[in-house]
């Protein structure tokens, strides 16, 4: 008899606990509900109709950009100046296309709806300098009116170097020695470039891009872009980010963007043939 009592007391304190753990439960939710109840969310009636279009018609000009990146990479082995011309051709309907859609079918307000998670650090990060990030029309015809980047190595440049002054003139940003020397010295963003030349050079230029999109992503970081304030001026991180913005990589992230540089890569063969070949 006596091991039927010890098992109602066992079950009996069992469901003491159970209850209690309800209770703490219940208690924490009531503590977290009037921080859920003010978060705010979306749904799609809290979004407007334009802003959903926009969204979709963004997404569908960024499988363009895919594609767009994919005929550069292609053609690049065995018909560069192919691929350069392709880009060329390419770029101005997209870029004119985007820049409808965000400048006339959606509202400045619903911009963020469309910014794709992975690019809210970049757009946060201009947000205190008052960046527009959705170019006018304006913007993209002075942009695409641009011819491509062309450098001629200085003595001594290594192909990392190469490189680096080419992204740095893509970007509008002046290569300083102070200035060149922080960026050299940055690990990630030295790794990065390291590997976007070995693949260069071994004409792997799927590869290529994978580390291009590296490189931006590291010269992007807070602190490249304060270091390059702090060399060049204030209007030197504007400039910088408007290079971005025109190329519409807030909305559909790096695929203009490194076409653009993998384009100004095969444009340059000749001139860099010494180090980059």
């Amino acid at each position: 008899m006596a091991a039927p009592q010890r098992s109602r007391r066992a079950g009996k304190a069992l469901i003491a606990r159970r209850n209690l753990v309800g209770l703490v439960a219940t208690q924490a939710a009531a503590l977290l509900l009037p921080r859920l109840s003010t978060a705010q969310r979306f749904t799609a009636s809290s979004i407007s109709q334009a802003a959903q279009d926009a969204r979709r018609e963004v997404g569908r000009l960024g499988q363009r950009a895919d594609n767009m990146l994919r005929h550069v990479i292609e053609a690049g082995p065995e018909r560069e100046a192919e691929a350069v011309g392709r880009f060329q051709n390419e770029q101005g309907p997209l870029a004119r296309e985007l820049a409808v859609v965000l400048n006339r079918q959606v509202s400045e307000d619903d911009w963020l709806l469309i910014v794709p998670t992975r690019e809210l650090d970049l757009v946060l990060a201009m947000q205190p300098l008052a960046i527009r990030i959705a170019p006018t029309s304006d913007m993209v015809e002075n942009a695409l009116k641009e011819p491509l980047v062309q450098i001629e190595p200085l003595p001594g440049d290594t192909a990392d170097d190469v490189l680096l002054t080419l992204v740095l003139d893509i970007l509008s940003v002046k290569r300083r020695v102070a200035l060149f020397e922080v960026l050299r010295n940055d690990r990630l963003l030295a790794a990065a470039v390291r590997d976007a030349v070995a693949a260069v050079k071994a004409r792997r230029f799927g590869l290529a891009v994978l580390e291009l999109e590296r490189v931006m992503r590291a010269i992007t970081l807070p602190g490249i872009v304060t270091a390059i304030s702090e060399n060049l001026g204030k209007e030197a991180a504007p400039n910088l980010y408007n290079t971005l913005v025109v190329r519409f990589v807030p909305f559909i992230g790096w695929t203009y963007f490194t076409a653009l540089l993998l384009a100004t890569i095969y444009y340059n063969r000749d001139t860099t043939a010494t180090v980059l070949r």
